[in-house]
Order: C-alpha cells, then sequence, then structure tokens
C-alpha cells in the first residue's frame, strides 16, 4: 500500500521471540566452545601419558598421595581462649547458628507491601536481634580464633 508502513508495536511477541532466540543461541554457542577447549585441554593432558601403564584412575591416586598434607587443626592454648574456641567448633552451635540463619532469611522474606505498622516494628525488632547475635558470633569466633599473623 501507498505511504503505509509497518504499525508501531503491532506484534511485540515477534521481538520478545527473537530476544529470547539470540540470548539461547549465544548461550549455547559459549557453552560449545566452552566444552570445546576443556576437551582440547584434556586430551592434551592424556597424551602426556600415552606410554604410561598406569590407567587415569591410579596417576590421580599417585598425584593425590605425593601431594597430600596433613591437615593441622588450630587448637588454642591459653585457658579462656580455649573454652571460647570450643565453644564455637562445637556442633551444636553451628547447628544453631546455622538454623537462625534460616530463620532470620524467612523473616526478611516475611515483608509485603502495606503491612501493618505493629507488623512493620516486629519485623525491625527480630532484624535487630539477629544482626546482634550474628555479631556476637563474630565476636567469639575472633576470640577463639584471633588473627593469622604472617611472618615474611
Amino acid at each position: 500500500m501507498e505511504n503505509g508502513g509497518p504499525i508501531h508495536n503491532f506484534r511485540p511477541i515477534v521481538a520478545a521471540y527473537y530476544i529470547i532466540y539470540i540470548i539461547i543461541i549465544a548461550f549455547f554457542m559459549v557453552n560449545i566452545f566452552v566444552g570445546f577447549v576443556i576437551v582440547t585441554f584434556q586430551n592434551e593432558g592424556e597424551q602426556e601419558y600415552k606410554n604410561c601403564d598406569l590407567d587415569k584412575n591410579q596417576r590421580n591416586c599417585i598425584e593425590f598421595a605425593l601431594k597430600a598434607k596433613p591437615v593441622r587443626r588450630y587448637i588454642p592454648k591459653h585457658g579462656i581462649q580455649y573454652k571460647v574456641w570450643w565453644f564455637v567448633t562445637s556442633s551444636s552451635f553451628e547447628y544453631t547458628i546455622f538454623i537462625l540463619i534460616m530463620i532470620n532469611t524467612v523473616t526478611l522474606a516475611m515483608k509485603f507491601y502495606n503491612q501493618p505498622l505493629w507488623y512493620t516494628e516486629l519485623l525491625d525488632a527480630l532484624n535487630m536481634i539477629f544482626t546482634a547475635v550474628f555479631a556476637l558470633e563474630f565476636v567469639f569466633k575472633l576470640a577463639a580464633f584471633r588473627f593469622k599473623v604472617m611472618k615474611t
């Protein structure tokens, strides 16, 4: 038709389709490229052991045994610091903090639009309580583990 052209925003779903199409294609192409690079590096790594009698699992076990270092656990020697360390590293303390984190997450998610004032004040008070508890956790862990001083 003469003096006619496309109508602005006539079919916005088509634009959404092309945007999604471009994003998905870009995602798959990047993943294919990354996969190709990873496979290439793995094949090059296998070429190094081409004439070796050990299989891949045996080589990994030997490399792990050669690189393994004993894990040293920090245990303080001072009486009060040891008691705080024992408390902080106990499983009951860890589980309690984990449960408090979960409850804090739930309370933070309980906000909604046009909530009553008393409800807002309750959630703010709970937020302050959780903040105080997590600050105490920080202080206890700092007292138990101290700062590690690096010697040069």
